[in-house]
C-alpha cells in the first residue's frame, strides 16, 4: 500500500493559471451552509472560504485573488445567481501569512477584506470559533463542503454546495504517506474517507474542515487521485497562533 500512496499521493495546490484546486468526492448534497463563502477568480481560482466575520472570509493562500475576485454568501446553487438570500462582494484588501511556503504547503492561510459586511441571516452567517486549540484527536468525525469536482472522471465544479463526513486519522500514518513529497507539521491536521472514496478534490480548497461544530482547519492539498480509500488529506489546523493572527489582522474592522 506504501508503495502505491508514494506514486499515486502527489500534492495537488488550488487551483493556479496552470494547476489544479479541490473539490468533493463521495458526498451529498449539503443545501446551505450559512458560513460557506465561494470564492472565484475568473480564468485563475476556484475556491471555498469561510466566513469569520461580517466583513471577512478566511480561505487558503493558494487561492489567487486580484481586483476581479468575487465572494459569494448564502450559495445553494451557483447557476442560480439571483437567488435572494445570496450576498456578493468583491475583495478589497488579501492579507497572505507572512510564512506561507508554497512549496512546502506550510501557513496556508489567507484572509480576504470584503468590499462591505455580510447582512447576518438565518442563512447567511459567521461560523464558530473554538475556546482552546487542542489537536483533533485521531478517530474524530468532521465535516468538509464545497462547489469542487465530484469524482476523478470530469472536469466541472459541482452548482450544488456538496458535503461529506472524514475522518481525523493518526499524524503517523499521514507522515508515512506523504514522505518525502510533503512534510506534514503539527499545523496541519489529515482526514480520510478510511474505506470509502471520500475526501476534499479540485475547487474545494480555502474550504472549512469543522469537528464538532467548530472550525478546526481550512482545505488545503489532497492526492492527486481525489478521495482515494485510505488516503490522507490534509488542512491548515487552527492553532492559537493563527487565530492570533487573524485576530490581529481583522480588529480594525468588524
Amino acid at each position: 500500500m506504501n508503495a502505491i500512496c508514494h506514486l499515486l499521493i502527489v500534492a495537488v495546490t488550488l487551483q493556479t493559471g496552470n494547476g489544479v484546486s479541490l473539490k468533493i468526492v463521495g458526498g451529498k448534497e449539503a443545501g446551505l451552509r450559512p458560513y460557506m463563502a465561494l470564492v472565484r477568480t475568473p480564468g485563475k481560482t476556484f475556491c471555498g472560504g469561510t466566513l469569520i466575520k461580517p466583513g471577512w472570509v478566511l480561505t487558503a493562500a493558494e487561492c489567487r485573488v486580484d481586483r476581479t475576485t468575487t465572494v459569494d454568501l448564502g450559495v445553494r446553487s451557483i447557476k442560480a445567481t439571483r437567488e435572494k438570500q445570496r450576498q456578493q462582494f468583491t475583495v478589497i484588501k488579501s492579507i497572505t501569512h507572512q510564512k506561507y511556503n508554497t512549496k512546502k504547503h506550510i501557513n496556508n492561510l489567507q484572509l480576504l477584506q470584503l468590499s462591505g459586511t455580510a447582512n447576518l441571516t438565518k442563512d447567511v452567517n459567521v461560523v464558530r470559533f473554538p475556546e482552546t486549540f487542542p489537536e483533533v484527536k485521531p478517530g474524530s468525525v468532521c465535516g468538509i463542503a464545497g462547489w469542487g469536482k465530484t469524482n476523478n472522471k470530469n472536469s466541472y465544479n459541482s452548482d450544488k454546495l456538496m458535503e461529506a463526513r472524514v475522518t481525523v486519522i493518526d499524524r503517523k500514518k499521514c507522515v508515512n504517506q506523504w514522505k518525502p513529497t510533503v512534510q506534514i507539521t503539527k499545523d496541519m491536521v489529515c482526514t480520510s474517507g478510511k474505506e470509502a472514496s471520500m475526501g476534499f478534490c479540485n475547487g474545494d480548497g480555502g474550504g472549512p474542515l469543522l469537528c464538532g461544530g467548530f472550525l478546526k482547519g481550512i482545505m488545503s492539498f489532497g492526492s492527486l487521485l481525489c478521495g482515494i480509500p485510505n488516503g490522507a488529506d490534509v488542512s491548515t489546523r487552527l492553532t492559537k497562533d493563527y487565530m492570533k493572527w487573524i485576530n490581529k489582522e481583522t480588529k480594525k474592522r468588524p
